[in-house]
């Protein structure tokens, strides 16, 4: 049994069906036929991006995949050759890294892997139906299944499964369900940026140089940034984000200051030569929260959380659904492993769910806890100013060294281990550069943007 049916759901059940005679999914909101946008997923307006690792594991589940998304429209093009990225110390050198992504709109991929999974014999779809609690055994040792109601209310019923998945994303009710089960709630711990979104689609008149934009703010001087992705046909998706409480407005002229301010001539020439199709929709849900599922002394056997629901991340870096994806490719490795036997599975997926996400943790934190420390007037911890003081120069090489630039993008794209950028070529270069400019002089201020 599958809770959810997003990126992470949709994946688990299909991996599952290698295991187990029926996989029952279950979904809160009633499912749309095409690729219209769910209920539940508000984020969906919003530039994704799927990291090639989680597109490989992708396209190996569901053959054909990024082909389909390609004929919708979707462009696939080299991250280095066909984005345009910028640092606060100026632009990335436009160069050929070997690694292709694809900018589809959220809801067409959740539509393409939907239709997939539906069609399985296995897979049996279950929408407008909620989650209200954790079936547990009689000793309370076990997960067996979960009660549900109609989502417009109704009698509660119990389905019985022999392996339940917890995959319903940032706002899952798990710790409630296992506290009402008797079990302790899990320890939580929150990194909140204060980052939000203010996103709009435009249609672009004229071909563009690039498919993609990109330009990283930097704590704690420069909170704003921008990911722009053409979608196909012309459309563009344009997200501005500011951190530390500094949110892009959400009215058209503010949005408008707010993008201008930003001094990214790529961005100023994409708007001027775009007509608006949507108005501006804003996201705030960005904080970083780590359910500690893997340190309970007690578990429940035959329970797993995956995805959001154990490790969200703020998704400004574009690690959540390449994350949750390859923690149900490991799920998948460990039934396998098991001959396909759940029985003491639960707590073993907890620990490789936590260190699977423990990394992207640390990358994701490391800036945000700047804008956290920034937002309370606090001193930053040492350590994590060594951390920062080492990201600024090694962004700063970046900008001049385009062998930087691929390392850089490997490690973005989860395929190489961030201490790729402590390899020692690369270490003794950043320090021993000359002095690096600071954040705050580098580019020209950013506007203090309106709106909350």
């Amino acid at each position: 049994m599958v809770i959810g049916s997003g990126i992470c759901g949709l994946t688990a059940a299909r991996v599952l069906t290698e295991h187990f005679d029926t996989v029952t999914l279950l979904e809160r909101d009633t499912l749309p036929d095409g690729d219209e946008r769910r209920r539940g997923t508000p984020q969906a307006r919003h530039v994704h991006g799927l990291l090639a690792r989680g597109a490989g594991h992708l396209e190996d589940l569901f053959p054909g995949l990024r082909t389909e998304l390609a004929q919708a429209g979707a462009p696939v093009y080299d991250h280095g050759a066909g984005a345009r990225t910028r640092v606060w110390a100026g632009s990335l050198p436009t160069v050929t890294v070997g690694l292709e992504v694809q900018t589809a709109h959220r809801d067409a991929l959740e539509g393409a892997l939907r239709r997939r999974v539906a069609a399985l014999e296995k897979v049996a779809v279950r929408d407008a139906t909620a989650v209200t609690g954790l079936h547990v055994s009689e000793d309370g040792t076990r997960a067996e299944g979960v009660s549900v109601t109609p989502a417009s209310g109704g009698s509660t019923e119990v389905i019985e499964a022999d392996l339940v998945v917890d995959a319903s994303g940032r706002n899952s009710a798990l710790p409630d369900w296992l506290t009402a089960a008797g079990y302790p709630a899990p320890k939580e711990t929150v990194v909140d940026g204060g980052l939000a979104y203010a996103t709009r689609t435009v249609q672009v008149e004229r071909e563009q140089p690039a498919q993609g934009l990109q330009q990283m703010n930097q704590p704690p001087d420069r909170p704003g940034g921008v990911y722009a992705s053409h979608t196909g046909g012309g459309r563009w998706t344009v997200t501005l984000f500011g951190a530390g409480g500094q949110h892009p407005p959400v009215d058209d002229e503010g949005w408008l200051a707010c993008a201008e301010s930003l001094g990214n001539e790529d961005l100023d020439r994409l708007l001027e030569q775009s007509t608006p199709v949507s108005g501006v929709f804003q996201y705030k849900a960005t904080a970083n929260r780590w359910r500690a599922y893997a340190g309970m002394r007690r578990w429940p056997e035959r329970l797993v959380a995956l995805g959001d629901s154990a490790t969200a991340f703020n998704p400004v870096f574009g690690q959540g659904m390449t994350i949750a994806v390859g923690q149900c490719v490991a799920l998948g490795e460990a039934l396998a492993a098991r001959g396909g036997d759940p029985a003491g599975l639960g707590r073993q997926t907890q620990r490789m769910v936590a260190r699977s996400a423990r990394i992207p943790w640390l990358m994701a934190t490391s800036d945000d806890l700047v804008w956290s420390y920034a937002m309370r007037g606090a001193r930053l911890p040492l350590h994590w100013r060594a951390t920062a003081w080492y990201k600024q120069r090694l962004l700063h090489l970046a900008t001049r060294d385009p062998g930087v630039v691929k390392t850089f993008m490997r490690v973005y794209h989860m395929l190489a281990s961030p201490a790729a950028m402590a390899a020692p070529r690369i270490m003794s270069r950043v320090l021993f550069a000359a002095k690096s400019p600071s954040p705050a002089s580098a580019a020209r201020p950013v506007a203090a943007p309106r709106g909350s």
